[in-house]
């Protein structure tokens, strides 16, 4: 499957079609590259994955492209998958109301009583990184913004915050408040810093 960007810079949502490619059908090597999931990314902008010419998929099973589709994409675990047939029409009347459902997660705002109860049972839950004797120490978060969704964490240290940490804190604030299609951005406050 071949992605490609389309209307990143100018809208809310970019929209990435892939065309399904004999290979991929077969369960083969498709290529599925990174280049619109970085655009976006970086634009912060909402992503929906367009598959097109499913109807060149004759013995394929949604389930296991789905499956196929978020192997290949961890990255994008976020953005809802589309299947389309242009040539056929079919599926194409989705695509616009899943372009609004993105927008509408990148306008939800969540109070702060109800991140911090989030983040409080994910740091109970799995322990904050250290360096050396310094261990990360999270005195509470709140969404700053929306449009995209922005989250602040107000910390004792954030030169102490792993990637990988802030990966597992974004899969908890996604389980308990959704944010389909859209990116979230996480800024680590050090406690008294402006």
């Amino acid at each position: 499957m071949h992605l490609q960007s389309t209307g990143i810079d100018q809208g809310e949502a970019g929209i990435l079609p892939g065309d399904i490619g004999e290979d991929a059908v077969a369960g083969g090597a498709g290529h599925i590259g990174h280049d619109g999931y970085s655009l976006a990314r970086q634009a912060v902008k909402g992503v929906i994955l367009v598959v097109n010419k499913w109807d060149l998929a004759v013995n394929q099973d949604m389930v296991e492209s789905n499956r196929y589709i978020r192997k290949k994409l961890k990255f994008m675990s976020y953005a809802p998958v589309v299947y389309t047939s242009a040539k056929l029409g079919q599926g194409v009347d989705r695509v616009m109301p899943e372009a609004f459902e993105v927008y509408q997660e990148r306008q939800k705002r969540i109070a702060t009583t109800e991140v911090n109860s989030v983040v409080q049972r994910a740091v109970a839950a799995h322990n904050l990184p250290r360096k050396g004797k310094k261990q990360l120490k999270i005195l509470y978060a709140t969404q700053a913004e929306v449009n995209p969704p922005t989250f602040v964490f107000f910390v004792n240290d954030s030169t102490l915050i792993h990637f990988s940490y802030q990966h597992y804190l974004e899969n908890k604030l996604r389980q308990s408040f959704g944010f389909d299609g859209t990116p979230l951005r996480f800024v680590f406050k050090t406690r008294g810093e402006q």
